[in-house]
């Protein structure tokens, strides 16, 4: 039996519900009034991008409180951050919008993946959701035109340098070698001036929905292009779909060798989004659109990891249509094709675990965190 987590993982938990029920309300109000180590809370919270959702939950079910509560001098910290993450996303999505209106004056299909369009369908207020880039899907024979319009609008490939606040060009052999071996292009930078937070406009242009791989997925992307939405601004891919690809994201980099090497498999926020987007939605066609799509053992890994983190949030009729005969797969990490390890420990305690790569160690070598 796996062991009881902290009382700083279960508050940061129930912290980051999008929509927490009364009983869990009321546990998040006692935590907070309990010593705990606020050190840890605020820097899980960071870590996992979620401190949007946690000062969202703290307004309305903890502030009246705040007098008498022992965490009252850590809440400061939350309410700048979540100040800052609502500035900067409203400049990100303005600016994607313009970018959109851009692409679809020149005949171009696009729909914006996770990011600003999950703040949109998923979120009461899009500052509750972090995001730092724009995922923007379009055709595959539709790439040069995108490309083009967005060199037009002056958009580069390569990365950000702070210390001349410019864009630093990609040498064109990585330019070439990501869009023949990833699903998505080298990431396209414009600074922004203007604007009162946000640096540089950040891209990333998908022409597949094959994740982590340089397969390509021509009709998925045009399903998913043929049943885009339009909502608050931006084109998206449809709620069901942004559930599914949600459910993709998340499963691919838990599994990936080099994002697990990175400790970019295992974010809160990616299981949040699950959360939300399974909120108050007719599911039942999930599990077909899913494998029609080809991801039905992304989604079921996604939505079993959900489970596990946030009980009853996913309901279980759809666990049961999802559910592959063979589980193995859910506590692995692998590198192509090949496994090169399985866990032990299990995801609740996984996921809070910043040294968890010491149970790694002889079978990728890497060296012990903070040893």
């Amino acid at each position: 039996m796996a062991e009881p987590v902290s009382q700083e993982i279960e508050l940061v938990l129930l912290l980051s519900l999008p929509d927490p029920r009364p009983d869990q309300a009321e546990a998040m109000l006692e935590l907070l009034n309990t010593p705990l180590d606020w050190n840890q809370v605020l820097g899980m919270l960071t870590v996992h991008r979620v401190v949007g959702i946690a000062w969202h939950n703290i307004l309305r079910y903890v502030i009246q409180h705040r007098q008498t509560l022992l965490s009252a001098y850590f809440l400061k910290s939350l309410k700048v951050t979540a100040a800052g993450q609502r500035l900067m996303a409203q400049e990100q999505m303005s600016r994607t919008a313009e970018m959109q209106r851009a692409l679809a004056d020149a005949g171009v299909r696009s729909a914006i993946l996770k990011g600003g369009a999950v703040a949109a369908m998923a979120y009461p207020d899009p500052g509750m959701r972090m995001f730092h880039d724009n995922d923007v899907l379009v055709d595959p024979d539709r790439l040069r035109d995108a490309v083009a319009v967005l060199q037009d609008l002056g958009y580069v490939q390569g990365s950000w340098d702070y210390a001349t606040a410019s864009v630093r060009p990609a040498p064109r052999r990585q330019v070439l070698h990501m869009a023949m071996h990833s699903h998505q292009t080298y990431s396209y930078m414009k600074p922004t001036p203007e604007a009162t937070v946000l640096e540089c406009h950040r891209l990333d242009v998908h022409f597949s929905v094959d994740l982590m791989t340089g397969n390509r997925s021509d009709a998925a992307v045009s399903a998913l292009l043929d049943d885009r939405i339009e909502l608050r601004g931006l084109s998206s891919i449809s709620p069901i779909d942004m559930l599914i690809f949600s459910c993709v994201h998340f499963a691919r980099e838990a599994v990936h060798r080099n994002e697990v090497m990175a400790l970019k498999d295992l974010v809160l926020y990616k299981l949040v989004d699950v959360v939300a987007l399974l909120a108050d939605r007719d599911l039942d066609g999930v599990p077909e659109r899913a494998a029609h799509l080809g991801f039905a053992r992304e989604v079921y890994f996604a939505l079993h990891h959900t489970d596990e983190l946030f009980t009853d949030r996913v309901p279980a009729e759809l666990l049961d249509r999802l559910r592959p005969d063979d589980l193995g797969y859910l506590d692995e990490v692998g590198e192509g094709e090949a496994e090169v390890h399985r866990w032990r420990a299990p995801m609740k305690q996984r996921m809070f675990d910043i040294h968890r790569l010491r149970e790694l160690d002889g079978d990728l070598s890497i060296p012990v965190l903070g040893g």
